[in-house]
């Protein structure tokens, strides 16, 4: 057993922000916009986070893997996590799009004709007829 045993939910929360991690360098490697310090960096950012230190993580993914039911369950609750994740960040996207999309409906149109055809003033454009 660790000297530290992180509970089941801690674990399930460092291996959701690992897994973010991992999601992160794998993008921006097909990206190749990972740089060969940028890993040291995102898990320096996890064991401070969390007051973990590389041994201290590998101790408790070893306690952990050692009891495989207790893992499958950890693990189940990571995907959860992730799941979850996702679709708060499909909505946001969903929402962003949305709003831009309403935001273009809303442009005057008229402006750009008035500007360009002069002699066409608003009252003008209300009597023409769109095709």
């Amino acid at each position: 057993m660790p000297d530290r045993l992180l509970s089941n939910d801690s674990i399930v929360i460092v291996l959701t922000e690992i897994q973010l991690a991992e999601g992160a360098l794998t993008h921006k490697r097909f990206s190749h916009a990972v740089t060969t310090d940028e890993k040291d960096r995102y898990y320096a950012y996890i064991y401070r986070k969390f007051n973990l230190t590389p041994e201290s993580l590998k101790e408790n993914l070893d306690y952990y893997n050692s009891k495989p039911d207790q893992m499958i369950a950890i693990y189940d609750k990571v995907l959860e996590n992730l799941s979850k994740l996702q679709a708060e960040l499909s909505l946001e996207m969903k929402r962003v799009e949305k709003a831009k999309e309403d935001s273009l409906i809303l442009i005057d149109t008229t402006v750009y004709v008035r500007k360009t055809i002069p002699e066409i003033n608003k009252d003008s454009l209300d009597k023409i007829i769109l095709w």
